[in-house]
């Protein structure tokens, strides 16, 4: 069963996307683009591999699962891709990588990612993975959040797993003293998990009656555990060296001259701002938006009273949609009681059904 999804990343993205039309160096728009695109990147991975997780997963109620789970303990923090826990305390801690050119592994477990055909050196996710594994341990032991079984606190066990996009090329040495038998790819995942449990011996499970804890308290235990997931708050601002540019007051405030007729957001009743719509159907058209945005999404249409929209037209005028404002073409019905009578009909058929008579 799913106890927690992954968190919605959109408003960041749309900050950071904000931040790039803004008049900063291109030295810091370098670094804005950087950062959206590590979000983009890591979003594509972890989504990737909680699809399988999920699919695998979700009907089951042995086994919990849990997305990005971040917590802070004792001045650590620890930001987990996944958990799968099973009734027995088998704790399943993946990390998800998307590496959209490759991987490789050395035969001293040294990992490296390929970019246009050229490899650079990263740190071990296994190692890094290792270090979640010493955190949520002693995060779970101190904090007494696990579940007992006639009286005796059930030890869990865990397992390191590192899940790669099933669409990146993974290298791994055959042959070598260090094992990385733990790092696959997210639709292999599966097979994984039904070799382990193949794997316990008969003895094992037999002992292992005794820690197997009900479907219920199982569920419970995650909750509980993700309860303490603390969503990250990042400041772009102080992050990227915003605060000393003058274009930075765009961003806190992007308010255009106040008057008295400047309206309140109908969500969170602060001050709206004056916006330019920058692409859809609506570019260029002015909106007012909420001051707090993008945490705060309040808008309200601006309506040009002066522009009339006909509902008829003649037939020697070259007319604009009334409600996109895309040309019209002449159409003739085809049916009803006015087939085979002339209309102006939007181009943007069938998104746009709006029509205007001609006279």
């Amino acid at each position: 069963m799913i106890i927690k999804n992954k968190d919605d990343s959109q408003d960041q993205i749309d900050y950071l996307s904000d931040l790039l039309e803004r008049d900063f160096s291109d030295k810091k728009k370098s670094l804005i683009e950087r950062e959206l695109k590590c979000l983009y990147s890591g979003n594509k991975g972890e989504d990737s591999s909680a699809y399988y997780l999920n699919f695998d997963f979700k009907k089951t109620k042995n086994w919990v699962v849990i997305h990005d789970l971040r917590i802070e303990h004792d001045g650590d923090v620890a930001q987990i891709d996944h958990l799968i826990i099973g009734r027995m305390m088998d704790v399943y801690v993946l990390e998800s990588k998307n590496f959209n050119y490759g991987v490789s592994i050395s035969d001293e477990g040294d990992f490296s990612y390929f970019y246009k055909n050229r490899p650079f050196s990263i740190p071990s996710p296994i190692a890094q993975n290792e270090r979640h594994i010493r955190f949520l341990e002693r995060f779970l032991t101190e904090n007494e959040l696990l579940p007992k079984r006639l009286g005796i606190t059930i030890k869990p066990k865990y397992r390191n797993i590192i899940l790669v996009s099933p669409n990146s090329r993974l290298t791994k040495p055959k042959k070598g003293l260090y094992d990385c038998s733990s790092v696959m790819k997210g639709d292999k995942f599966l097979e994984r998990f039904k070799k382990d449990l193949s794997t316990d011996s008969a003895i094992e499970s037999v002992i292992g009656i005794s820690k197997v804890i009900s479907q219920d308290n199982l569920k419970l235990f995650a909750e509980k555990l993700a309860l303490h997931h603390q969503p990250i708050t990042i400041n772009y601002k102080a992050k990227f060296g915003l605060d000393d540019t003058k274009s930075v007051d765009k961003i806190a405030e992007p308010v255009s001259e106040y008057n008295a007729d400047t309206p309140k957001c109908p969500k969170c009743d602060k001050d709206m701002v004056k916006r330019s719509a920058k692409k859809g159907k609506n570019i260029g058209n002015e909106f007012w938006g909420c001051s707090d945005f993008p945490k705060c999404r309040g808008v309200i249409e601006i309506v040009d009273e002066n522009k009339e929209k006909k509902t008829t037209i003649n037939d020697d005028e070259n007319p604009l949609c009334p409600k996109c404002d895309e040309p019209m073409v002449k159409r003739l019905s085809k049916k009803g009681d006015k087939a085979g009578t002339e209309f102006w009909g939007c181009k943007n058929f069938p998104k746009c059904r709006d029509v205007v008579s001609i006279t």
